[in-house]
């Protein structure tokens, strides 16, 4: 990579993440996060490979996805990290003055938006640690009101929090994929009326997967568990029995009605 003696990211005054980025790689665009923009580079952050180039085809977008600006870089430094992430330090270059004039707006419509929350601010697939520290950071009532009204993105990370009562809450988003419920229906912290939820939830109901997942959960009641397996035909039966943590009652119901053919 091209070296510099002062880093450009680093000159002037230097806007907070928030604003979502990808970069042009092998004919295929890449998301990544922004650390920082100012007029003169920003810092991307994402979990992808060294790009083969020093020189990339930018986009970055206001939070309020209002406004996309396309610029050309030239990458002065890259860090990356034993987990993955990697750090692109890239210098703005080619920009004409009416592409100057529309990096200025752009960077004032950032100061117009409002700042990212925690959640908003971390990337995807960010390590566990992180995301918890996120959710910590966010008191507890507003956690629970927000998991009922998350988007896909938020749900991911909300998925990790420690408290049942934010679990119950997502279960009870009207959003919530069936891939997000298997993922949920697993978590030992879940209630049992979440469980119930879950189980009485219309858009699920038809999922064997998830139903046997809940009827072995260690907080199911025998009622729910006797519920979710009622329809159950014998090989069915058979590969619930199979699965540990089936409830001792629910385990000799189950039986029994094998043994009745």
């Amino acid at each position: 990579m091209s070296g510099h003696h002062e880093d450009p990211v680093r000159r002037g005054f230097r806007f907070p993440a928030g604003v979502a980025a990808s970069f042009r790689e092998n004919e295929q665009v890449v998301p990544c996060a922004v650390v920082n923009v100012s007029r003169s580079g920003v810092l991307l952050v994402g979990t992808f490979p060294t790009p083969a180039s020093d020189v990339l085809d930018l986009i970055l977008k206001t939070p309020n996805g209002q406004m996309t600006i396309e610029l050309r870089g030239r990458i002065i430094r890259v860090t990356s990290d034993p987990a993955g992430e990697t750090q692109l330090a890239i210098e703005f270059f080619d920009v004409d003055s009416a592409k100057q004039d529309t990096l200025e707006v752009f960077l004032a419509r950032l100061l117009e938006s409002p700042q990212p929350g925690p959640l908003e601010s971390l990337r995807p697939n960010a390590p566990q640690p992180e995301v918890r520290k996120a959710l910590e950071s966010i008191p507890l009532p507003q956690r629970i009101a927000l998991a009922q009204r998350a988007d896909l993105k938020q749900r991911e990370f909300l998925r990790l929090d420690q408290h049942p009562a934010v679990l119950e809450s997502i279960v009870r988003n009207p959003n919530l994929t069936l891939p997000e419920a298997r993922a949920i229906s697993s978590n030992t912290l879940l209630t049992a009326s979440a469980i119930d939820l879950l189980a009485g939830d219309p858009r699920f109901k038809s999922d064997e997967e998830l139903r046997m997942t809940l009827a072995t959960h260690a907080k199911v009641t025998i009622a729910t568990a006797e519920r979710l397996t009622a329809d159950f035909k014998p090989p069915q039966i058979k590969k619930l029995l199979a699965r540990p943590g089936v409830n001792p009652m629910l385990r000799d119901r189950l039986f029994r009605r094998l043994t009745r053919g």
